[in-house]
Order: C-alpha cells, then sequence, then structure tokens
C-alpha cells in the first residue's frame, strides 16, 4: 500500500513539473561563440624603401592565415589575404590609425569580406597592429572580427638610410566571432 500512495503522489509531482518547465522564462541568450581562430603571419614590403620622409610608396604583402580551427564545418581549414597599394608613407606615419577593407580567400574555395578600422600601438619594443571589424560578405557574413599582428618595432637607423626600410614581418592571430 505504500507503493501505492507514493506512486499516487509522485505522479502530480511529476506533471507539476513538467507544467513548470513548459511556462518557465527562456534561458538568457548565451555569449558570442568562437566560429573561427587562425594563427599566422604577416610579411609587407615597402617599394621604395620607408625613410623618415614622406614619399609615395608601393606597399604589398600576404597575411597567411593558418592553421584555423573553427566550430562549424570543415573544422580545420586556413586562408590567405594579399594586399597591394600606393600611398604616402614614412617611417613615422607607420602608426597611424586607418580603415580597410580585406578579402579572405579560404583553403575551402570560398571567402570573407573583412572591413576594419586598425590602430597601431607600441608594447615593450613590439608594433602591435589591431584590426577590428566585421565580415561584411561570404563566409561568416554578420559576425565580428579581430585580427593582431605582432612585430618587432622597425630598425629606426634604417629609416634614415637612403634603402630605407625595405619590409616588416609579424605573427598574427585573427578571430572571429558571432552567434
Amino acid at each position: 500500500m505504500a507503493r501505492r500512495t507514493a506512486s499516487r503522489f509522485a505522479l502530480p509531482a511529476t506533471a507539476a513539473l513538467a507544467a513548470a518547465a513548459l511556462f518557465a522564462p527562456a534561458a538568457p541568450a548565451h555569449a558570442d561563440v568562437i566560429q573561427v581562430v587562425c594563427g599566422g603571419s604577416q610579411t609587407t614590403t615597402y617599394t621604395p624603401g620607408l625613410t623618415n620622409t614622406p614619399q609615395t610608396v608601393q606597399r604589398s604583402g600576404t597575411n597567411i592565415h593558418t592553421p584555423c580551427v573553427s566550430t562549424l564545418p570543415p573544422f580545420s581549414f586556413s586562408g590567405s589575404t594579399s594586399f597591394t597599394s600606393t600611398t604616402t608613407l614614412s617611417c613615422l606615419s607607420l602608426t597611424e590609425a586607418n580603415t580597410g577593407t580585406d578579402v579572405i580567400a579560404w583553403t575551402t574555395g570560398r571567402t570573407s569580406t573583412f572591413a576594419y578600422n586598425r590602430t597601431v600601438t607600441i608594447v615593450q619594443g613590439q608594433t602591435v597592429v589591431t584590426l577590428t571589424g566585421s565580415i561584411t560578405a561570404g563566409d561568416f557574413a554578420g559576425a565580428t572580427a579581430v585580427e593582431t599582428i605582432t612585430s618587432v618595432n622597425l630598425d629606426l637607423t634604417a629609416c634614415v638610410t637612403p634603402q630605407g626600410v625595405t619590409s616588416t614581418y609579424g605573427v598574427s592571430e585573427l578571430t572571429i566571432t558571432g552567434l
């Protein structure tokens, strides 16, 4: 009989818990989930080399994003960005903030367009370039993206030579996040 009494009370309690779960408020939205994280590097060349005097310079380079890991399939891939521009630069203007857009070509055969704001800081003898923005088209469209490129400070003595600074190299990390 005790068994029957226990089950008579257990059934209404289970039903009450199920009803409460149906009418309970939804759980709060969770924070952004990382979709893609890539290590990598950036190499940039300057022709003619950068000096302390502003001059028209062709700037070209490549960002290599590898390895990349993702919470979405495919879970492992790589990417790259190539860039070329002609602008007025000097050793002194490399730390100026600006904006830009890069198209990342993934080894999956697809692309992502990354529109960003560029800031530069000098931290313990290293130049840290931070690109903060969003993916505006292609894979991961609508997600936010941050790329950090860290390189050793310029050889300031090369800035006063006729050849100037002809290239820079840094290690990078690209993080793309979304809901």
